[in-house]
């Protein structure tokens, strides 16, 4: 008899999985975010997210008005038709101009690439263009902030509770809970490329890179480190309910943070080219694109 109800449970809980489906189907639109994203930059890695990896808080917070109508289990919140129309809204309104601000942010983020690795520009000249988009990948999260205050206004306690369970069981969230936190721009890593052999170094060359990693990467990591803190200090209190205005100190503090760090990124990736060769430089160049 008890093996008879264990059976009869499991079958519930697959016939209930089986019926459940998003609210509303995604349709063709993430083929409409690849064309408006364009080609990743030539030095990303991975799969460019677009457009969340363009936030200044890409991976921290949830993104919930898409999880609530999109979500392949977002039938089992049961939306009301007033709820569904609301959250149609709130997209309706942010989804616009979200893609044409992080839009630009990759624009900038590829003109600064091109600028200071491929045309050898000084990092100093650089900072106006960094400031821009710190600037901009602000206002994004800001936003962000302020959507998730409006969806959450819209669901009972016990939907928010239930769509805050699909932002932490995602399927492509890495199982690792090591840390990790995105820079303010993706710029190119040749050290990997020295650090597997493929760039030969000569003995001078090795000093100066181990004195630029000695002072430079130290400082660089302890900035990202930071920052990662107080990003999880503040998709904490979202979730909880805070406002924008009432996070804006942690906001203006992974700015400053990111933005300090990424000075740091610049220079040092300054004087690693110096260091090298010509040849050298172009090869690493030549790794990348691949």
């Amino acid at each position: 008899m008890k093996k008879h109800y264990i059976a009869l449970a499991i079958m519930t809980g697959l016939t209930l999985q089986s019926f459940a489906e998003p609210v509303v189907p995604r349709g063709d639109f993430t083929k409409k975010l690849k064309k408006v994203a364009g080609e990743p930059g030539q030095f990303y890695f991975g799969k460019e997210v677009f457009p969340k990896d363009y936030f200044l808080v890409p991976r921290n917070l949830p993104f919930l008005a898409g999880l609530s109508l999109h979500h392949p289990k977002s039938s089992t919140l049961k939306l009301s038709k007033e709820q569904i129309e609301g959250i149609q809204k709130i997209k309706k309104t942010t989804v616009p101009p979200v893609l044409k601000m992080t839009k630009k942010v990759k624009e900038l983020e590829l003109k600064l690439a091109q600028n200071i690795a491929i045309d050898t520009s000084k990092a100093e000249d650089q900072f106006g263009l960094v400031d821009e988009i710190a600037k901009i990948r602000t206002d994004l999260t800001k936003a962000h902030l302020k959507c998730i205050n409006e969806v959450r206004a819209i669901l009972t306690k016990e939907q928010y509770k239930k769509l805050l369970k699909y932002a932490t069981n995602m399927k492509h969230k890495p199982k690792s809970n090591k840390f990790k936190v995105d820079e303010l721009v993706f710029l190119p890593h040749p050290g990997k490329f020295i650090k597997k052999g493929i760039i030969d170094l000569n003995k001078d060359q090795k000093e100066k890179l181990s004195k630029i990693k000695s002072t430079l990467v130290p400082k660089f990591q302890g900035k990202l480190r930071e920052a990662f803190d107080v990003e999880n200090k503040l998709r904490r209190k979202v979730a909880k309910g805070a406002t924008a205005i009432e996070v804006k100190g942690l906001l203006d503090k992974i700015e400053k943070l990111k933005r300090e760090s990424i000075d740091i990124r610049i220079g040092a990736l300054d004087k690693i080219r110096q260091l090298l060769t010509q040849e050298q430089w172009k090869k690493v160049n030549k790794l990348t694109y691949k």
